[in-house]
């Protein structure tokens, strides 16, 4: 099966994607969408400097990544590219999902996801939300995907990945990983091995079926955190991207915020499959980095930076296994 559909088997994997943060009640003086000035970062920019793990003389070099880029900036490092021309391996951040299965199968899958993202019976996505929330959630999409009639008959959990993308757009911000997508085409340039954790399902329909039998209710925390996040938090989501690109790391740690991601895998999580996934999937990066450390002289990997600078984070981990780290 093609990885691009078989991730789409997994609803919670769109949130992998996604760093977000759970933030306080709107103030009522929130921006309309033309007052968001779009952040512009013209020219190269080198992001910020790599950690470094080692492990006797073995090393692994670690980029930090930002979800919300500027969308227009070109990000180019010669550590990076350095680094990743002496490697044996290049760990990317997220697993792959996988599942064997015939075209004709693929087929009636992605019409079932299709089926998933929608509300059961027909119902509105007003059905399913407090009258305030639905209010807050009417004046988000004004502003950011007014045309968007068919979001009303998505589930929460999809509405609202579907506003945060068009927030993102708005705010000149990119919603996916420019920098580790450079990465693997450097790596693809330079002709070194790419590692991505293998997540095998086996029975990829019942797991949508499973998420399908979810009652709607339990995803409405995920939107209400991402309708909290374009409220409050955008002018910092640009801050954010424009200290990643310059590689302030500093600043970045004082723009520390709240996962905005756990309210949403946490509804997902109620299917025991999906959970399970989730599981693996928390766990296969550590032991791949692990490995590199342990086989390879110089091994290169990604993971998304606020992840790096958490308290129990990678790093923190390694630190407490007795590797050295250091970094910016």
């Amino acid at each position: 099966m093609s990885g691009s559909v078989a991730a789409l088997s997994l609803a919670g994997a769109l949130w992998f994607s996604v760093s977000g943060a759970t933030a306080a009640p709107a103030p009522s003086s929130a921006p309309l969408a033309g007052e968001i000035e779009e952040i512009r970062i013209i020219g190269e920019r080198p992001g910020p400097r790599l950690w470094k793990v080692t492990h006797g003389d073995h090393v692994l070099w670690v980029l930090g990544t930002l979800g919300h880029l500027p969308r227009r900036m070109r990000w180019r490092s010669s550590e990076v590219e350095t680094a990743i021309s002496q490697s044996q391996q290049v760990l990317a951040s997220g697993p792959s999902v996988s599942a064997n299965i015939g075209p004709i199968a693929e087929v009636r899958l992605y019409f079932q996801w299709r089926g998933v993202q929608k509300n059961p019976n027909k119902s509105a996505l007003k059905d399913w939300l407090p009258a305030p929330l639905y209010t807050r959630f009417e004046t988000q999409k004004a502003r950011f995907d007014p045309d968007d009639g068919r979001i009303e008959e998505l589930r929460p959990a999809f509405a609202a990945l579907r506003l945060y993308q068009q927030a993102m757009d708005a705010a000149g911000l990119s919603w996916h990983d420019q920098a580790e997508q450079t990465v693997l085409k450097l790596a693809s340039q330079q002709h070194v091995p790419v590692k991505r954790a293998m997540l095998a399902v086996e029975d990829p329909s019942g797991a949508l079926r499973e998420v399908s039998e979810l009652p709607p209710s339990l995803e409405v925390n995920c939107l209400e955190t991402t309708i909290a996040r374009l409220e409050t938090d955008l002018p910092r989501m640009q801050q954010r991207a424009a200290a990643w690109a310059v590689g302030d790391v500093d600043r970045l740690r004082q723009l520390s915020f709240a996962d905005q991601r756990e309210a949403c895998i946490s509804a997902l999580s109620n299917s025991p499959r999906i959970r399970a996934l989730f599981e693996r999937a928390a766990a296969a990066w550590d032991n791949d980095a692990e490995w590199a450390l342990m086989t390879d002289r110089v091994s290169f990997a990604m993971r998304p930076i606020y992840e790096l600078l958490a308290a129990d984070g990678p790093l923190a981990r390694f630190r407490a296994e007795g590797y050295t780290v250091e970094g910016p």
